[in-house]
């Protein structure tokens, strides 16, 4: 039997640092002191300690919540069987969600075959074995999860004060920088603001915003997330556009007035903020120095309404899977038949110009390219059901095989004391042959124990394919009720050129051959 790994789990949020010094206000909880803690307790523990250990960690992630890289990962692994044992330093390093703490403990990780170590709260899952956990547990999970929720208000009470008061409190728009006295204070970055102040000239001055953001990128001026050297993820590559060139013109705080509370959380943990209306704004003239005028805002914004045309804007949002597979930029749609990427507008020979296919010429390939996946996809199928139940059965007559070897050792053993009972066997031969049927009936329990888990596995696995439906959905239409659902298979189409384009499908099953070239 395959022996299980330890999963190390060290976690760190961004509250647990000091912006200010960019250091860890309590050093009981940096990486280094968690990974120190768990490993010496684990070396000292004689059970665990020559088990392989696997490290994951989560640095500046949030605990009211357990959408996590490392943790995502560790979890797949336990998932498969991997992992036998989960150690942290303590509860409010595993989350600060006392609801979902409390299920892994006493469901998801049970149900897994887990053992759950949290060496500073003296927990440990081996102990509580078919028992819920104690109530010092539970209430150190509420305690966590509070102090959670009462950080959050008390921050966002203290954020509004600031708002009102108009002091800087987010991120410095491009050509401002922090103070180095006042640290909710703006001042010029005289670098960025030149080329601030060039857009508004440019674009008083007749230019199109366009054509202000094609000169840009030709003069290689970085873009403010290039500026800052912001780390962003991103599937395209940063460049200077017209949203970004409106966005800048229509910017108020570049004439010295802060506006505040344009956007809030509706509750604690809200991942989308919603627009406040412009009654709930916080506005104050001469907070900070202006880069351009009020005059010049007032000529730009009027320049930039002027030139302003209607455009078709669809209401069919089905269709938003085409990207450009030079840049990644989404592709935009014109009159509804036609989708082109934008950004040959801000550069010069470039090969997001041949990005321009006909909607219906794509629908069409992506439609025979479906046909063909869901007709792998039945034959892949078929043949994984085939396997899975032949697999099925060879386990479950595994089980019973073991099992009736186990009660003909303890039927041997019942014989064996009879015998020793009779005097046909001294009490050193009686304990040396029992000794033997008990080693031999310990290895096939072993192997019991992971025939059952295997099984459960493979139920588990029976019971949870959602997506396996989604695609069994797909296999049963005909070519008609295919077209209608089409998108509902495409993540996403990359189109290169007019004879080329790339298909990602969103279930895993539809793998194979996922591009499709004309």
């Amino acid at each position: 039997m395959k022996e299980k790994c330890i999963a190390v789990y060290l976690r760190l949020s961004l509250e647990d640092v000091d912006k200010r010094t960019d250091s860890v206000k309590d050093d009981s909880n940096s990486i280094v002191s968690q990974r120190l803690l768990i490993n010496r307790w684990l070396d000292l523990n004689p059970e665990l300690s020559k088990l392989k250990r696997l490290e994951f960690c989560d640095d500046g992630f949030t605990g009211t919540n357990f959408s996590r890289p490392g943790f995502t990962k560790m979890l797949e692994l336990a998932k498969s069987g991997e992992i036998g044992c989960v150690a942290v330093k303590d509860l409010s390093r595993f989350g600060r969600d006392y609801l979902e703490v409390g299920d892994y403990l006493e469901h998801i990780f049970p149900f897994l075959g887990i053992r759950f170590v949290s060496v500073n709260d003296g927990y440990d899952s081996e102990k509580h074995r078919g028992r819920t956990v104690g109530m010092d547990v539970a209430f150190r999970n509420l305690i966590y999860d509070y102090y959670s929720k009462d950080l959050s208000k008390k921050v966002t009470s203290a954020m509004r004060m600031k708002q009102k008061e108009c002091e800087y409190v987010s991120c410095p728009p491009y050509g401002y920088k922090v103070s180095p006295e006042n640290k909710h204070r703006l001042v010029i970055d005289e670098p960025a603001a030149m080329v601030v102040r060039r857009i508004y000239r440019d674009i008083i001055g007749g230019k199109s915003s366009t054509e202000v953001a094609k000169a840009l990128n030709e003069e290689h001026i970085p873009t403010p997330s290039e500026y800052k050297k912001l780390a962003v993820q991103r599937n395209k590559a940063p460049q200077w556009t017209h949203t970004l060139i409106l966005g800048m013109i229509e910017n108020i705080k570049y004439t010295g007035t802060m506006v505040n509370h344009t956007r809030e959380s509706r509750h604690i943990r809200d991942k989308c903020q919603r627009k406040t209306d412009r009654s709930e704004w916080y506005i104050k003239e001469n907070a900070h120095p202006p880069i351009i005028s009020k005059e010049e805002y007032d000529a730009a914004l009027g320049a930039i309404r002027r030139r302003q045309k209607s455009t078709y804007n669809s209401h069919d949002l089905t269709d938003r899977v085409y990207f450009c597979a030079h840049c990644g930029a989404k592709l935009e749609k014109a009159n509804g038949t036609v989708f082109a990427c934008p950004s040959h507008r801000y550069h010069d020979s470039s090969p997001c110009e041949n990005v321009r296919r006909r909607k219906t010429e794509l629908e069409e390939i992506i439609f025979e390219a479906l046909k063909k996946q869901v007709q792998l996809v039945r034959i892949e199928r078929t043949k994984k059901a085939q396997k899975e139940q032949s697999k099925l059965g060879e386990t479950v007559a595994k089980l019973s095989t073991l099992k009736k070897q186990i009660e003909v050792i303890d039927s041997e053993k019942f014989n064996l004391y009879g015998q020793y009972r009779e005097g046909s066997m001294t009490a050193e031969e009686y304990l040396a042959a029992k000794e033997t049927l008990t080693k031999k009936q310990a290895d096939i329990k072993e192997q019991l124990v992971e025939c059952e888990r295997q099984l459960e596995q493979m139920n588990v696995q029976s019971a949870t394919a959602e997506r396996q439906e989604e695609v069994n959905r797909f296999c049963g239409l005909s070519d008609e009720q295919l077209k209608e659902h089409l998108y509902d298979a495409v993540e996403k189409v990359l189109v290169y050129d007019a004879k080329s384009i790339e298909i990602i499908w969103k279930f895993h099953d539809m793998t194979v051959g996922s591009a499709a070239t004309v």
